[in-house]
């Protein structure tokens, strides 16, 4: 078969397989040119690759894929292990990709210790100390922290006043706090309570964050969210109404409650102790809501 046929074959296979994004990842990889078939079906362990590999490209793909050991039957060893690298990559890997793909396959993660490490990758989402060479680096690698394409450079980091640009510390910081929401943990409220309120500064208070926040206390369905989504509601009704009715339409799912977008209202059932927390709705009663606006 032509190669040229070989390629478009496994691209197409890649799209069923991976989505359009993850297959032009693939597609556009070095690798990939110099090894399609290791690259479209590739089986080696996610725990294997992460421990092993140098390519940035090659760990993110195996996070992807990583499943949280001690749910899966493996052994108390791998968990660490997983954990370790995981919470290495999302704080401290130069490539924001890494990170991401990092902090993605944490909040997958149920053990508890995950929400420390997402914390930590929140924190640390603008990156610290500068690449460790004398050379100048190029275009390409400015943007991948100072780091060859495709690999990874632990002694190259990013520096303090630059780091990553701000809207790229944004991606990360938004990932984690959805992150952080999809552990399900109540530990992960106190920080999403203070980065939708915008009390949070390590993000500025920007407003892609705080939406993800006020998404994340929907899903972490605790008597805490309720009490922040008002304070969020309360705050934010005349100054940022699409903010607030998203924190209103929180507190309805929370709650069950059907009250108004009217933040005493709210305040009253918060303060009265009558802010118990329902069962998140089904699929068809979301779907009857989003129809008859509900």
């Amino acid at each position: 078969m032509p190669r040229r046929v070989l390629n478009f074959v496994l691209f197409a296979v890649g799209l069923s397989l991976s989505g359009c994004t993850g297959a032009w990842d693939k597609m556009s990889s070095r690798k990939f040119r110099d090894h399609p078939y290791d690259v479209m079906f590739d089986r080696r362990d996610p725990l294997t690759v992460m421990r092993t590999s140098p390519e940035g490209d090659d760990r993110a793909g195996a996070m992807k894929k990583l499943k949280e050991p001690a749910a899966n039957g493996r052994s108390a060893d791998e968990q660490e292990e997983a954990l370790k690298l995981l919470t290495d990559a999302a704080i401290n890997d130069p490539s924001p990709v890494v990170r991401v793909a990092a902090i993605d396959a944490l909040g997958r993660f149920q053990d508890v210790r995950a929400v420390k490490s997402l914390t930590a990758a929140y924190y640390q989402s603008g990156g610290t100390s500068a690449p460790k060479t004398d050379a100048p680096l190029t275009g390409l690698q400015l943007t991948s922290g100072g780091r060859e394409l495709g690999s990874m450079d632990r002694s190259a980091s990013l520096s303090g006043p630059s780091g990553f640009a701000p809207d790229v510390a944004s991606v990360i910081r938004s990932r984690a706090v959805e992150a952080l929401a999809n552990t399900g943990k109540p530990e992960a409220v106190g920080l999403l309570t203070q980065v939708a309120a915008g009390t949070e500064k390590t993000g500025g208070g920007d407003r892609d964050t705080r939406l993800a926040a006020v998404r994340g206390l929907k899903q972490l369905r605790t008597p805490e969210s309720v009490a922040a989504l008002s304070g969020v509601l309360t705050a934010e009704k005349t100054r940022d109404p699409a903010l607030a009715d998203r924190a209103h339409e929180g507190l309805v799912n929370l709650t069950g409650q059907s009250l108004p977008n009217d933040p005493q209202k709210w305040d009253a059932v918060v303060k009265s102790g009558q802010a118990a927390v329902v069962p998140a709705p089904n699929a068809v009663q979301q779907a009857g809501a989003w129809i008859f606006g509900n």
